[in-house]
C-alpha cells in the first residue's frame, strides 16, 4: 500500500507542478494572481466551487459524523444547497458584475467605505485561520492512522505543497489543480463504494446493503433514523447555509470566471458534483460502522477504510482524494487571507501606489505566514474536525451573511450598518458560544449563529435607518431601475 501510494502521489503532484510552472508564466498582475485573468468557464468554475468546499470537513468530519451518527446528518446539505441557491440568484452576479478582486472590494464599494472593507478583511483572516486548523488536523489524522507518522510531520507537508502551487499561480493554477482534484475525488468515491458494499455482502450489494441496515439498527437504532433531532439539524443546516451564501472563499473564486451567466452555471455544476460526494460520503461512514464497529477515533473511518479495505491502487486513489480536498481548500483559504491582508490591508493603507509587481510579492509574503499560524492549534487538537468546520461556519454567517446578502438586496443599508452588523453578529456568536451554547441549546434550541445573524440583521436595519444613505451613483453597479430596495 506504502508503495503504490507513493507512486501515485508523486504522479499527482509532478501534475500539480507542471501545472504551477504554466500558471507561474501566465501571472504578472493582480488581476492575474487573483482572479486568474477573468479567463474561468462554467465546467472548471463549478468544479473549483465543489473542491473549494468539499474539504477535510467533508472527507474526515462529515464521514466521521456519519460513522457516528449515521444517515440523519445528511440533512444539513439540504441547508448548504439552498445557500448555494440563494448565492446564485441574490448574490454572485452582482458580484462578478462589480469586477472587484475580493469580498472586502466589494464591501468598500457597496458601503462607500474603506474602513469597512478594512474590518471585513481582518474578520476573513480570524475565521478562515480557525478553518485552516481543520484542515491541518484532518491531514495529521489520516497521517498517523495510514503511516504512523507524527501529525506535525504531515501537517508541514501540507503546508509546503499546498504553499508552493498557490506561490506559483495563484487562482489560475489552483482553478484547474481544483478541476484535477474534483474528478479525483468523485472518482475515488464511487469506486470506494462499491467495494465496501462487496466486503459486506460478496457480490451481492443489494442483499449487502440491506444487512448493513439491519445490523446498524441493531447497534443503535438512531443510525438508521434520527441521532439528530430536527431542531438540531436544522440550526446545522441554517449554520452552514448562512454560511456558504457569504463565504468569501466562494466567493472570491466568482471573480475569476467570464462573466454573470458563467457564475451562475458553474454553481449548479457544483451543486451536481456535491450531491454525489454527499450521497458516497454518507454511505462510506455508515458502511465503516458495520465493517469496523469500534475505533478509537470517528475522524479515522476513512483513513482506516483506504489503508485496510480498499486494494492498493483504489486506497491510494482515495487518500490522494483526501489529501486533494484539504489541499483545495488550504489553497483557497490561503489566497483569500492572503489578499485579505496584502491587497486589502497593505495595498490600500500602508503602500496604496504599488506596483502590480509589488502587490503580487506582498500576496506571496502574507501565504506563507499566513500558513504557519494555524498549525500551533492544530497540534492541540480542540476537537473533532467536523465540530471545528461548523464554528467557523457559524461565525462566518453571522458576520458577513447580513452585509453580504442583505446588502445586495437592499438598498438603504450603509456603511455605519454594515459595521455594526459584522461586528455585532460576530460578538453575539462569539458570546453565546462561550457562555450560552451549552445550556440555552438543549434546552430551547436556540443556536449561536441564530443569535449572531439576528442580531447582526437587527443592527444593519437599525442603524443604517438612522444613518445617511449611501450616494445614488456608488450603487448603480449593484441595484438597476427593476432591482428590489
Amino acid at each position: 500500500m506504502s508503495t503504490v501510494f507513493y507512486v501515485v502521489a508523486a504522479l499527482y503532484l509532478a501534475v500539480i507542478m507542471a501545472i504551477s510552472i504554466w500558471s507561474f508564466r501566465h501571472t504578472e498582475t493582480e488581476v492575474d494572481f487573483l482572479a486568474a485573468g477573468r479567463s474561468i468557464g462554467p465546467l472548471v468554475g463549478g468544479a473549483v466551487l465543489a473542491a473549494t468546499q468539499i474539504s477535510a470537513g467533508t472527507f474526515v468530519g462529515t464521514a466521521g459524523r456519519h460513522y457516528l451518527a449515521g444517515v440523519s446528518w445528511w440533512f444539513p446539505w439540504l441547508g448548504m444547497w439552498t445557500g448555494w441557491l440563494t448565492c446564485a440568484f441574490l448574490v454572485a452576479p452582482k458580484l462578478r458584475r462589480l469586477g472587484a478582486l475580493t469580498v472586502p472590494d466589494y464591501i468598500s464599494a457597496r458601503y462607500g467605505s474603506k474602513k469597512a472593507g478594512a474590518l471585513a478583511g481582518i474578520l476573513i483572516v480570524v475565521a478562515y485561520t480557525i478553518y485552516l486548523v481543520a484542515q491541518f488536523q484532518a491531514g495529521g489524522e489520516i497521517a498517523e492512522v495510514v503511516f504512523g507518522i507524527r501529525p506535525i510531520t504531515a501537517m508541514l507537508i501540507i503546508v509546503a505543497s499546498t504553499a508552493v502551487y498557490t506561490l506559483l499561480g495563484g487562482v489560475r493554477s489552483s482553478s484547474y489543480i481544483d478541476f484535477l482534484q474534483t474528478l479525483i475525488m468523485v472518482g475515488a468515491l464511487l469506486i470506494s463504494v462499491p467495494v465496501l458494499l462487496h466486503q459486506i455482502g460478496g457480490g451481492d450489494m443489494l442483499a449487502a446493503a440491506r444487512r448493513s441496515l439491519g445490523f446498524l439498527e441493531s447497534l443503535d437504532p438512531r443510525l438508521t433514523g434520527w441521532y439528530y433531532g430536527p431542531r438540531e439539524l436544522l440550526a446545522f443546516a441554517i449554520a452552514f447555509g448562512f454560511s456558504i451564501a457569504a463565504a468569501p472563499y466562494e466567493l472570491t473564486r466568482f471573480y475569476s470566471m467570464r462573466d454573470e451567466k458563467t457564475v451562475r452555471k458553474a454553481i449548479f455544476v457544483s451543486i451536481g458534483f456535491q450531491f454525489t460526494i454527499s450521497l458516497c460520503i454518507m454511505s462510506i461512514g455508515m458502511l465503516m460502522r458495520v465493517l469496523f464497529p469500534n475505533l478509537p477515533s470517528q475522524d479515522q473511518a476513512t483513513a482506516v477504510m483506504a489503508f485496510q479495505v480498499l486494494p492498493p491502487v483504489v486506497g491510494a486513489l482515495l487518500l490522494v482524494a483526501m489529501l486533494s480536498a484539504i489541499m483545495s481548500t488550504v489553497n483557497s483559504v490561503l489566497l483569500v487571507t492572503g489578499a485579505g491582508v496584502a491587497h486589502d490591508l497593505y495595498g490600500k493603507f500602508i503602500k496604496p501606489g504599488a506596483s502590480q509587481r509589488h502587490l503580487v510579492n506582498a500576496n506571496r509574503v502574507a501565504i506563507v505566514a499566513l500558513s504557519i499560524i494555524p498549525l500551533v492549534f492544530a497540534l492541540q487538537k480542540l476537537g473533532d474536525v467536523q465540530g471545528i468546520v461548523l464554528e467557523q461556519a457559524k461565525f462566518i454567517a453571522s458576520f458577513f451573511f447580513v452585509p453580504i446578502v442583505i446588502g445586495l438586496n437592499w438598498k438603504r443599508g450603509t456603511a455605519k450598518g454594515a459595521v455594526a452588523a459584522m461586528v455585532g453578529g460576530f460578538t453575539a456568536c462569539l458570546i453565546w458560544t462561550l457562555f450560552f451554547q451549552e445550556h440555552y441549546f438543549p434546552r430551547y434550541g436556540i443556536d449561536s449563529v441564530e443569535v449572531g445573524v439576528g442580531v447582526s440583521l437587527l443592527l444593519f436595519i437599525i442603524v443604517s435607518r438612522l444613518t445617511r444613505p449611501n450616494p445614488g451613483q456608488s450603487l448603480d453597479v449593484f441595484f438597476g431601475e427593476n432591482e428590489v430596495t
